[in-house]
């Protein structure tokens, strides 16, 4: 019995001994110390140190989550780590972390931040939209990036005049942003990165970012000029022309929805197509497309048809009297007007730049035109007897209803009288 109560009281005896021999050995929250601020390329001691009666502690460096260095100590002195500054990466968040040798037990350090200082170096510009390329009323966004520099101010300059923030225009250090552009904003932008290093002033300019801001092309107009006809074919010019709009612009002709071909009109609105065709009266119809880099806009179509339509005033002409001709056509054209009057006498011929012709109708008989090929309709010249026998016509045709009028204004007082009596 007195051995049973003997071996309890070793053990408490022990006991006390064994939880001051496992506090002991408890790691410590390490302290990590190092520089504020580092010159680039400089190399400088981070220290790190944690309590504890163990023998051995390993102690590793992370920047970040990336692990910098390692140390394995077996004293109570720090880890003093060794780190070389080579560029401005270098620089950033530190931390260590602390190991038992029996891995049992981890602790992490306070956090250090390190700046690195280094002069300015490859300035660069970006922009939203990139490339550069605006319609009037889109926003702007232009950002000035250096590879490497600490404590940067900046400047921002326009057609190398030096910008200051305004009503349309944002500067807040490193960013420039125009929130609805204009043409007057289209230009070479450029901005100057500037710090301190070493007593020593940097001042670092980017390359020019060329701004475009463009008015989008409108629906183009489209014309067709017939410029020679011949039993081969026929060339025709189609010009198409975008009232507004930035140039250049690149104006694409189809016919019958088919592709024709590009025209780039840079140095004037109009873009023109020379058009080989077979001859035909009815060559299709034509549409134009405008683009400047924007939404393409389209004509409408226009139907070619060589079809001549012949008209006079009077209508119809009448022998002895002045008669002007209309020879009407769809298209413009460089060719010669012609105009034939065919009659009993004597047949002939006129020419003209013009579509229209003026003179006295001696004679009775036809007129029609002609141009490009093609004839128009016919168009009577009434003789003189011709016209007086319209005219006794037209008044025999009156005469006649008002004698029909009359005649039943008679049957009808008749009748009335007639109904009269037969009352009475």
């Amino acid at each position: 019995m007195m051995g049973i109560y003997s071996d309890l009281l070793f053990l408490l005896a022990l006991t006390p001994y064994a939880i001051c021999q496992k506090v002991s050995g408890q790691l410590s929250n390490p302290t990590l110390q190092g520089p504020e601020k580092v010159k680039l390329n400089e190399t400088e001691t981070i220290s790190c140190i944690a309590s504890s009666e163990k023998l051995s502690i390993l102690y590793s460096l992370y920047r970040g989550k990336t692990l910098v260095q390692v140390q394995n100590i077996s004293t109570s002195e720090p880890a003093n780590f060794s780190v070389s500054f080579h560029s401005q990466t270098d620089g950033g968040t530190y931390k260590c972390k602390v190991e038992s040798d029996d891995a049992m037990q981890t602790k992490y350090s306070n956090s250090i931040n390190i700046i690195v200082l280094a002069p300015v170096l490859g300035v660069s510009i970006t922009s939203v939209p990139d490339p550069p390329v605006l319609k009037v009323h889109d926003k702007l966004t232009l950002n000035c990036l250096v590879k490497q520099g600490s404590g940067v101010t900046y400047q921002w300059y326009f057609n190398k005049q030096e910008l200051l923030s305004n009503s349309s225009i944002k500067i807040n250090q490193s960013s420039l942003v125009i929130d609805h552009v204009d043409l007057k904003d289209t230009g070479d932008y450029q901005c100057k990165a500037n710090n301190q290093f070493n007593m020593t002033t940097f001042s670092i300019a980017s390359n020019s970012t060329e701004v475009i801001v463009k008015v989008p092309a409108s629906n183009p107009d489209i014309l067709a000029d017939v410029n020679f006809v011949n039993k081969d074919g026929m060339y025709l010019t189609i010009r198409c022309l975008s009232h507004e709009g930035t140039l250049p612009i690149v104006y694409t002709l189809y016919k019958n929805t088919s592709f024709v071909s590009d025209y780039y009109a840079e140095s004037h609105r109009e873009g023109q197509f020379i058009v080989l065709e077979s001859y035909t009266d009815k060559l299709g119809t034509f549409k134009c497309k405008a683009t400047n880099g924007f939404e393409p806009k389209y004509s409408n179509g226009l139907d070619v048809d060589l079809s001549v339509k012949l008209t006079s005033n009077p209508d119809p002409p009448i022998q002895g009297y002045q008669v002007t001709l209309n020879c009407s056509i769809t298209y413009q054209t460089t060719g010669f007007y012609t105009w034939y009057f065919v009659h009993s006498e004597n047949n002939s011929t006129e020419s003209t730049k013009q579509n229209q012709f003026t003179h006295i109708a001696s004679h009775p008989g036809r007129y029609y035109c002609s141009i490009n090929g093609q004839t128009s309709n016919w168009i009577q010249v009434l003789g003189q007897d011709s016209s007086f026998q319209t005219v006794t016509v037209a008044v025999s045709v009156a005469v006649t209803m008002l004698l029909i009028l009359v005649l039943g204004l008679i049957c009808y007082c008749i009748s009335q009288k007639a109904h009269r009596c037969n009352i009475d």
